[in-house]
Order: C-alpha cells, then structure tokens, then sequence
C-alpha cells in the first residue's frame, strides 16, 4: 500500500501543496525562468523545490536539466542518475536539454545502468496463485498448518486460504485491511486496518480514521480494537517481545510505539508518539532486529531509516551512489539484511539489501525479482523458514476515477517465494 503524495505529468499535487506553501512558488518561478530562458534562476529555484520534496519524479529531471543548462555536467549526470534508478523507463536521450551531456564520460554509464535497470531479472518462484483477485488484497500471513489468510481492501474482510487456494470467509474489519502480523506463541492476530477510498461502502467522513485489531488465531474472534480517528492510515505494525506494538501512519509521518498491558488480554495502550513531520512524508513498512534493539522503518520518499529502540535516536540508512532506496512498501529484515519490496519504482522490484557490521550502510544488493511479468504492484510479504514469500500483484491500479474495482484488470492473486538460505 502506498498512501503518498504523487505527481500526474508535471503538476504538483494539491495535498503536497497545502503541506508545503512555497513549494509551488519556487516551482513555478523554476518554469516561468525556464521558458525565458534565464537558466541560473532555474536552477536555483527548481534546487530549492528538490530541497522541500526530494525524489519528486517531476522535480528530479528538471533539476538534471538545470545543471546541464548551466554547464555543471557532472552534477547533471548524478542528477539523472537518479533518475533513472527511480523510473529506468525515463527517456532522455532525445531530450535537447541534455545535449552537451553526450561527450562526458558519465553518459555512457548512464546508459548503462538504464539498460540494465530494465533488464528483467527473476530468481524467485510461485508458491501459490488465489482467484481472489476481486477482494484486492494487501497482506497476507502463512499459518503453521499451511493454511494462509489473506487481507482484503475491497472487501473489508479476512478470508482464509487452504492449502489448495480455496478461500473462505473468516473475518469481517471495519475498514480495509492494510497490514498483518501474526504472534503464533501468544495465539494473536494484530491487523491494521484504515479507512481507504477502494473498499466498498466508503463515506467521505471516514477519511483519516484507523482500527488496529487484536485477533484470536484459532477462533478468530476479536479481542480488542484499538480507533485512530483522525488523519491515519495505519499502513504496517509490528510486536515484540515486551508486549510493544510499532505503528506507522501513512497519511502522517507518525510513528507509533503503544506499550499494552500483559493481563488476561492485552488491555488498553499507552501510546508513544514519534512525530516526524518535518523530515519524512510517508511512513510504510516496519521491522525489527532479531535482538529487537533496533527497529527499521521505510518512508515511500526518502529511504530506510534506523529507529534505536533505548534512545530513540533516529539515523538515516545510506546506500550506494548505484541504489535508491525510495518507493519502498514492504520491509523486512533477515539475517542483518533487509528485504524491500518496491512498487514506487519503475520497473517494480523486490530486492535483498545487504547491511554492514553495524546495520547503517547497505554494502550490496541482491535482485529477487525486477520487472518479472507477476509484478502488477507487490506489497507485503512475510519470511518464514528460511524462506521469503510476498503478494506479486495487488490489484492498486485496477480502479476507475469513481474508485470501482474494474475486474477486466484484475488477475488472480500470485504469492511468489524465494530461498534466502
């Protein structure tokens, strides 16, 4: 699930707009400067937006060609750089803009790397493929009998699937489901699940609202329900060891820590709050280290960051000049590595990025799946027994503009795996 602010050809969103006030002057002072040619305060305005908004699809290239309209070559190559590692489908060759950027020794590789972005690669294999394409799922969680339930957005439900991927109904949710995540040693379900604009039924007076259910995995039955009313959508969620849940709140870079009371049931919560607003913009997929010392988290804009569980502190992940780690739903750490599944890329990708001694830097990666044919968007996956499996094709881009599920869009549901031992 992406729940983030995005671009249409090359007009700025109003949501991004009313979030950041300037960031349309400084844009259309950019263009107006383009247009009359006056190429330095181009550049300098269209820098200051890239400032406000990093990795805009709409900001970055017109930045590319700022600095190759001013002669800073190499600063425009990086630039493109960028870009193509975020949309390898963008086209610049023909564009006249980049024209003095033909004889520099960074064009050859830039071409290079664009091929190989759009090269598809696939290492990883069905598991399992679900005619419930009509209820949009999000998440799914593997059983340990081998049985599998699946969340629905459309539908605002769980269903169950057996081992054959017959499915039936197993729970109803207020709103849709987002992400899921199974306790099997204390026999609970925890769901999130939020108000979304593709589940039947929607009223434009639920925008913003959330309810994260605590669920019974043998009966199903719900324990608790824990109301978000206002500007939520909780997209992720992950437990611990001390009864913690981590929340992230897509709608608002909110991140969430309710510590729960151990009793008969998991009582009320006290919540924690992580207000992150003034450097990230969508929060998405959570997880922690095995020694729950650290908790790793995703914003969909700019990159994976690394939350120190005793301090709170706050550090950025950082990555190779030949990586990107934006437009990252599902996170999920293995083996002091993190797998990432990206649908906020062009090719949609899941890939295995290898951490440093110290889990701050990604030292190498690893393709699982790039442009494979199953890709329609992934979103969350689950690793277990030495295995990854994740949802190839989410059904996101199956709506018309009156949000009505257009089923001659729609394909079965694939659940790809890959070995990572």
């Amino acid at each position: 699930m992406k729940f983030v602010i995005t671009c249409v050809g090359l007009i700025l969103s109003l949501q991004l707009l009313a979030q950041e006030k300037t960031l349309q002057q400084y844009y259309t002072a950019a263009t107006e400067a383009y247009q009359n040619k006056d190429y330095q305060s181009y550049l300098e305005n269209i820098r200051a937006a890239d400032e406000m908004r990093p990795n805009h699809p709409a900001i970055v290239p017109k930045l590319a060609a700022a600095w190759a309209l001013n002669g800073r070559k190499t600063r425009s190559i990086q630039k493109l750089t960028q870009m193509i590692l975020m949309d390898a489908t963008f086209d610049f060759t023909g564009n006249s803009d980049f024209e003095n950027l033909k004889g520099h020794k960074g064009y050859q590789k830039l071409l290079k790397l664009q091929k190989a972005l759009g090269t598809k690669e696939v290492r990883d294999e069905v598991f399992m493929t679900i005619d419930a394409g009509q209820l949009h799922p999000e998440s799914f969680v593997l059983l340990e009998n081998g049985e599998m339930l699946l969340g629905s957005v459309h539908e605002k439900k769980i269903v169950k699937v057996d081992k054959s991927g017959k499915w039936t109904d197993w729970l109803e949710t207020p709103y849709s489901v987002l992400g899921m995540k199974a306790d099997f040693a204390k026999g609970n379900l925890w769901v999130g699940t939020a108000a979304m604009p593709q589940m039947k039924g929607y009223k434009a007076s639920e925008e913003g609202k959330s309810v994260v259910l605590q669920v019974n995995l043998k009966t199903g039955n719900i324990i608790q329900g824990i109301e978000y009313d206002e500007e939520s959508t909780i997209g992720d969620l992950v437990f611990d060891n001390q009864n913690r849940l981590w929340l992230s709140n897509s709608m608002i870079p909110f991140l969430s820590r309710d510590v729960t009371d151990s009793t008969i049931y998991q009582g009320a919560f006290n919540r924690k709050q992580f207000d992150l607003t003034d450097t990230y913009f969508s929060l998405q997929g959570l997880s922690l280290t095995d020694d729950e010392k650290y908790l790793y988290v995703s914003d969909y804009v700019s990159g994976i960051f690394r939350v120190n569980i005793e301090t709170d502190k706050i550090d950025e992940v950082f990555a190779p000049e030949t990586s990107i780690l934006k437009g990252i739903d599902g996170l999920y750490f293995y083996k002091n590595s993190l797998i990432a599944i990206q649908n906020g890329v062009k090719p949609f990708r899941v890939v295995q990025y290898f951490l440093n001694k110290a889990g701050t830097n990604i030292v190498r990666e690893r393709v699982i799946n790039r442009g494979g044919e199953s890709l329609g968007e992934p979103t969350l996956g689950q690793v277990k027994d030495g295995y990854f499996y994740y949802l190839a094709n989410s059904p996101w881009q199956a709506y018309d503009k009156e949000m009505n599920l257009d089923m001659s869009k729609v394909k079965p549901i694939e659940i790809r795996r890959f070995k990572l031992d």
